[in-house]
């Protein structure tokens, strides 16, 4: 087996590693809309998306064209510079894209394939030139690159940016006019119309233009289907209309769910025959230079790529093979759902914990739109206002069953998006799966009022997050694959294994890093997730985060004041890092407050109480051993004078009152028995009276001069927090106490 052959199956062994890496952020944009809305369990959204993966795998076959000559001239390259340009842009793409699966940030797989060939290609194409003797000025830039093609395929993927935004809103806008937040008497009239046209469309995007580039259907048939759109149309519309009114006449089937499932294979088999070129049309172009290759004879540096130019149709069991892999990945991988998670939380109706935070740009647009909103407020006739404003009144939500958006907004999503990118598709164009559903869902969203006054800021300033990260996808994977083909033309072959097993260390420990988040996310919601059955629940549940976090502290606290004894700089920042994670899931568990203490039984004003106060107290309490373990670090850190042993020792020594002060307080709270509340008043008398006597201490070193600013500062700080902290504990310990006492 020579080298050459080696690298091929490497190249299809990398392209296998990229559609995992690829599909766990790009075809879940698929699954969003279905998931959000809650149409069916996840195991049936999942079955009816693997059906048109594997179905649209085999519509892709003439899109692979356009990552063999579709941007860059391989006529200008020989076969060993071809194979390093591709193993180049396979490289670069599964490490840049599992990065952005980590993050749980969409990104643009098409967008990532489109500039890391036009970067490799051009950095190909100018050591090419070089080494043929060709002078810098003279390089023929026209000659290496497709710019019409290029530009061309560029302009349609931003440009679909645009489109998707303003097509969902203006079509969700008249959606939600027509239907209402009121489902049940709008679908009986108009429902069978709308779920017959939407089938329709979706019907005629994908089985009509998507058939062009499907291995299976004959150039005949695609003829006669052309010939007869429109009568296939009409029926199609007159009889799905028909079968839907008489299904909600004879069974309480929601058409919409229909049109849901049927938009989420549709939006899956344009997926799949729209964006598996960004998987593996490279290693199909390798392919086909490899077979050329191999039959010339010529070396691999003599022999010229324009055999690329060529038409070649993929063997059906390459796509129907890639199929599977998406559908396995689909099923098994736990980053896409991250992704899920960050466009259904930025489309959501309801009010919750926002992923992002606010920027002055994102307040500066909502204002600019709250602005001129009141300019056609004044405008507008007050009636025809205030009318089309009570057809966008959404009714309330039942906690059981929490869409995030109903099946109307659903249904918008994936009519949308599957007519842009089917029709992108029979162009030939790669539009981006990743922009159009996501605009589009961010466009119904806006037209659907979801971005109140109490979410706009963050909403807004997410969606500019994610478009920025496209726009930093293109610029580091240009860049990135011209530094990866260099190091290739520099090392040649050992430069190859070197940057696979690069490449394969990356993943592994992406992967492992993930777990582990995965893991810390999944303790931390597993908080108030579960539905409220008895107000002892809810009780048992608040006592059992409270004497964790209470520990939590503690152990904190201790490895702050032993680091410090002992000058330890890596385990006081390693406790400094534990804190700020937990204050953070701690904020996260205070944003779910109020939607829990609203499930409580009403009228009971306590149990309530005590929820928002302790939660309010532990944040008080993270603050305070946040602020200790920094002024440790800091101190460390700069090597400034540690504290005299005295004072390290009367820490201990308040240290360890405290943890056996917050054990007794822990015990209590654990076992609703309060009998022992003299002996936990004792403890805190003690400690308070420890506290204040080694202020006192110090104040009289300061004022005798025998402590320097620094140590002084650090001393006080240390003792007035650990003060608070006491102080703190008293107040949980209090409102467990009075709500037992009171009930």
């Amino acid at each position: 087996m020579g080298i050459f052959t080696i690298l091929i199956l490497l190249l299809f062994a990398i392209a296998a590693i990229s559609l995992v890496v690829g599909v766990s952020n790009d075809a879940v944009n698929f699954l969003n809309s279905a998931i959000g809305s809650k149409v069916a369990s996840m195991r049936v959204i999942l079955i009816v998306a693997s059906l048109g993966v594997l179905l649209g795998s085999t519509f892709s076959s003439g899109m692979m064209e356009v990552a063999r000559n579709g941007l860059f001239n391989p006529g200008f390259f020989t076969f060993r510079e071809v194979l390093y340009i591709f193993l180049s842009v396979m490289l670069t793409n599964i490490i840049l894209l599992d990065i952005y699966n980590s993050l749980g940030l969409p990104t643009s797989t098409t967008v990532s394939l489109v500039f890391e060939l036009l970067g490799a290609a051009f950095a190909a194409g100018i050591m090419t030139s070089l080494q043929n003797g060709i002078d810098w000025t003279a390089i023929p830039f026209n000659e290496i690159l497709n710019f019409s093609s290029a530009i061309t395929i560029i302009t349609g993927i931003f440009l679909s940016i645009f489109l998707a935004f303003i097509f969902g809103t203006i079509i969700q806008h008249f959606a939600r006019i027509t239907f209402t937040f009121s489902l049940e008497q709008s679908l009986k009239k108009y429902g069978a119309v709308f779920s017959g046209l939407a089938i329709t469309i979706i019907v005629y995007f994908l089985l009509i233009k998507g058939a062009k580039g499907s291995s299976f259907i004959t150039d005949d048939q695609v003829k006669w289907v052309m010939a007869n759109t429109w009568k296939i149309n009409f029926i199609s519309f007159v009889f799905w209309s028909i079968a839907i009114q008489l299904l909600m006449w004879w069974t309480k089937v929601n058409p919409l769910r229909i049109v849901v499932l049927l938009g989420t294979f549709a939006l899956a088999m344009a997926f799949a025959g729209n964006d598996m070129v960004n998987f593996l049309g490279v290693a199909v172009g390798g392919y086909v230079a490899f077979k050329s290759w191999t039959n010339s004879g010529v070396s691999a540096d003599e022999f010229n790529m324009k055999v690329l130019m060529d038409k070649f149709s993929t063997p059906s069991w390459i796509l129907l093979a890639a199929g599977i892999i998406m559908i396995v990945t689909l099923w098994t991988n736990a980053k896409s759902r991250k992704v899920t998670e960050t466009e259904v939380s930025l489309g959501r109706q309801e009010e919750g914990e926002e992923r992002f935070k606010s920027t002055w740009l994102s307040r500066l647009l909502v204002g600019g739109a709250i602005y001129i909103g009141k300019i056609f407020e004044w405008i507008l006739p007050i009636r025809w206002s205030k009318s089309v404003s009570n057809r966008f009144v959404a009714n309330g939500k039942n906690d059981k069953d929490s869409a995030s958006f109903d099946l109307i907004r659903a249904s918008v999503n994936l009519l949308v998006s599957s007519v842009l990118i089917a029709y992108g598709t029979s162009q030939k164009l790669p539009l981006s799966t990743t922009f159009v559903t996501f605009m589009v869902a961010m466009g119904s969203s806006f037209a659907d009022r979801a971005w109140g006054r109490e979410s706009a800021v963050y909403r807004v300033a997410g969606v500019m997050n994610v478009i920025a990260g496209w726009l930093m996808t293109a610029v580091v994977a240009f860049i990135s694959s011209m530094v990866v083909v260099y190091i290739l033309y520099m090392s040649g072959i050992p430069g190859i294994f070197a940057l696979v097993g690069l490449a394969i260390f990356l993943l592994v420990r992406s992967h492992i890093v993930f777990a582990r988040k995965q893991k810390e996310d999944k303790d931390a919601n597993q908080i108030f997730s579960s539905e409220l059955i008895s107000l002892s629940q809810a009780i048992d549940e608040n006592k059992e985060v409270t004497i964790k976090n209470l520990k939590s502290a503690a152990k904190g606290y201790s490895s702050s004041i032993e680091a410090l004894a002992k000058e330890k700089k890596n385990t006081i920042e390693n406790a400094l890092k534990k804190i700020q994670k937990l204050r953070q899931q701690n904020s996260k568990i205070q944003s779910k407050i109020i939607k829990y203490v609203r499930k409580m039984p009403k009228g009971d004003l306590a149990a309530s109480r005590l929820y928002i106060l302790m939660f309010d107290n532990m944040q008080d309490l993270y603050q305070s051993v946040q602020l200790i373990t920094e002024s440790c670090v800091d101190h460390i850190s700069n090597f400034h004078t540690k504290p005299s042993k005295e004072f390290m020792g009367i820490s201990e020594q308040i240290d360890k009152e405290l943890n056996m002060y917050i054990l007794s307080v822990c015990e209590q709270i654990a076992n609703s028995s309060f009998k022992d509340e003299n002996s936990i008043t004792g403890q805190q008398l003690r400690l308070m009276n420890l506290i204040n006597k080694t202020v006192d201490g110090v104040i009289e070193e300061i004022q005798r001069g025998q402590v320097g600013n620094r140590i002084g500062t650090l001393q006080m700080k240390l003792l007035l927090e650990t003060k608070d902290i006491v102080t703190t504990i008293s107040k949980m310990y209090l409102l467990y106490h009075d709500y037992y006492k009171n009930s």
